[in-house]
């Protein structure tokens, strides 16, 4: 079983009639309509998670965080796919990039603080005020011939679309990369974009053998819109132009063992724009995973490094999860670690715990989290009881 079920809601319409769906192997109807085969699929996943415990996070608990995800595909009788793609995110505030840490150091320009353009991160602690925010991660249309899928719209780069997707005990809680950060001190992110939800195209391959690879192009992205808002004029940031990514990915089944390894590659780079383009180095960043599934057991890999848009200011993050999943239960341990030269500032964190399902939709589960941020010789921490329930539909 996998942790988190989706019960899915499908209709197939054929000549704008309901029909049964015809599996993809065969031959799609010969009906005079522009649409031979269209399926429709919505997602949801609702889930509220509650810490106790010392929280730097500038808004407390409990936080809500609701992902609505829809597609439509239609078949083509020469075997063609095409259709549209869209996810929204609404949540109640987070605590990852951009978040207003106060005691957080970082170079300055005309007395003016410079947010990093990969993490976000600056020194001035009026940057995000965790406010409630609806965020359109993904809104496009693709075609999906023998050989290619191609894509156009508000999307993932090619990088984050070959990365690896490895079991987690809880869909927020995360020693590393997670949606929240109750604990207002982690820093470590292997999973961080220059193009979260900017406008693109981008062209990806079949897997064969295993190997997929992807690229994927934007004109123009805005490095704080899914994640940090500046508090007006007060905190200098260039904005991001000609983003490309190349990404390669192997995901396969050793026969004889059952044995799953999965691994991704993937790369990033922008050029700074904007009225203060000058002050700022071009970002780039290059991330790394490797995940082995074997039985009831996942143990995954990961990490990033790359430019945060400044002299010297690198940013590097590295993550480790173990997930056993054991009947309805789920049992995860994670480690995390991130460390930003822009502000000067590092964290570790570890995770234990574990979710069950409940019923056909439910998800509940309990951990403990503990944060070590190292900033300028200072050090804060935090651990955290956490409590963690959703739905999925």
């Amino acid at each position: 079983m996998t942790c988190f079920r989706k019960t899915l809601i499908s209709c197939v319409f054929s000549g704008g009639l309901v029909a049964a769906p015809t599996a993809w192997g065969q031959s799609a109807p010969q009906i005079s309509s522009l649409l031979d085969e269209t399926e429709l699929e919505f997602e949801a996943d609702l889930d509220l998670l509650v810490g106790i415990g010392e929280s730097h996070a500038p808004a407390d608990g409990p936080y809500a965080d609701i992902v609505l995800r829809g597609a439509t595909e239609t078949l083509t009788e020469q075997g063609w796919r095409y259709g549209v793609e869209g996810r929204v995110r609404l949540t109640t505030g987070d605590g990852r990039r951009g978040l207003a840490r106060p005691g957080l150091t970082g170079p300055q320009a005309n007395g003016r603080p410079l947010a990093g353009l990969l993490t976000g991160y600056s020194s001035d602690p009026g940057l995000d005020e965790a406010s409630s925010r609806i965020l359109l991660e993904k809104a496009q249309v693709y075609l999906q011939t023998r050989w290619v899928k191609l894509r156009a719209g508000p999307g993932e780069t090619a990088a984050v679309q070959e990365a690896s997707q490895p079991l987690h005990a809880f869909r927020l809680s995360r020693a590393h990369s997670g949606p929240l950060d109750p604990t207002g001190l982690n820093m470590a992110d292997t999973q961080l974009s220059l193009a979260d939800g900017a406008t693109g195209v981008s062209v990806q391959s079949q897997r064969i053998i295993g190997f997929r690879v992807s690229a994927s192009y934007a004109p123009q992205s805005d490095p704080c819109a899914q994640h940090c808002h500046p508090a007006g004029p007060a905190v200098l940031r260039a904005d991001l132009k000609s983003v490309w990514s190349l990404a390669a990915s192997f995901d396969r089944r050793i026969p004889n063992s059952g044995v799953r390894w999965s691994a991704a590659l993937g790369y990033e780079t922008a050029s700074a724009s904007g009225p203060v383009s000058a002050v700022f180095d071009d970002p780039w960043l290059v991330r790394a995973d490797l995940v082995r599934q074997a039985g009831d057991l996942t143990v995954s890999v990961s990490g990033l490094t790359g430019s945060d848009g400044y002299q010297d200011a690198d940013y590097h993050s590295l993550g480790f999860d173990l997930t056993y999943e054991q009947g309805d239960w789920a049992y995860g341990l994670e480690l995390g670690y991130g460390r930003s030269d822009l502000v000067q500032s590092e964290s570790r964190s570890l995770m234990l715990g574990a979710s069950r399902l409940v019923g056909a939709r439910g998800v509940l589960g309990a951990g403990v989290m503990g944060v070590r941020e190292e900033t300028a010789g200072m050090e804060r921490n935090s651990v955290q009881l956490l409590v963690e329930t959703g739905l999925r539909f």
